[in-house]
């Protein structure tokens, strides 16, 4: 299955989570809700991740941003929704990932809504000061940018919120969240 299979068919993005043994099929919202632990990223990174993404795609935070990144890159490559897969990325992602949050915290320092805003005009064209050894942060951005707005948007709600006809090829299944 594809990013664009798994969008038109599945009508809400949901992560599976091992809890005391039980299984739960959740929302990254809804892990977010729980404050599941993080998987691969730090509560730094993932804070991080979830305030730039927020900054991006505002609702982003609030979709699970950072829960849907962590569960997607402790998910075999062959079958995360990560953009990065179909960018020609060479997994593992987190070695993607774990160099850009480095370089994103050594060079953000206003985390204002003016500073953020700025950082992320900036970042969109050319790296910041001290973005050392990592991506560059045009390509970040965008793969941030392309991640954020699959988990905010990505969804029969997320288009209710664009008030845009959720037409789906095939009607997916009704769910109950967990």
């Amino acid at each position: 299955m594809n990013r664009r299979d798994f969008h038109k068919t599945s009508g809400a993005i949901l992560l599976s989570y091992f809890i005391g043994g039980t299984a739960l099929s959740l929302s990254p919202a809804a892990a977010q809700e729980r404050h599941l632990p993080f998987q691969i990223l730090t509560p730094e990174e993932a804070d991080l991740l979830a305030r730039l993404g927020d900054a991006i795609v505002p609702g982003a935070q609030a979709a699970g941003l950072s829960h849907y990144i962590d569960h997607q890159l402790s998910t075999p490559s062959a079958d995360t929704m990560l953009i990065l897969k179909y960018l020609g990325v060479p997994a593992p992602y987190i070695d993607f990932y774990r160099p850009a949050l480095r370089a994103l915290k050594n060079s953000l320092h206003d985390t204002s809504a003016a500073g953020l805003q700025a950082y992320i005009a900036h970042m969109t064209q050319n790296n910041p000061p001290d973005w050392d050894k990592a991506p560059p942060a045009p390509f970040f951005y965008f793969v941030l940018r392309s991640d954020a707005i699959d988990v905010t948007y990505g969804t029969r709600e997320g288009f209710e919120k664009l008030d845009i006809p959720y037409l789906a090829h095939i009607e997916p299944e009704k769910r109950s969240w967990t």
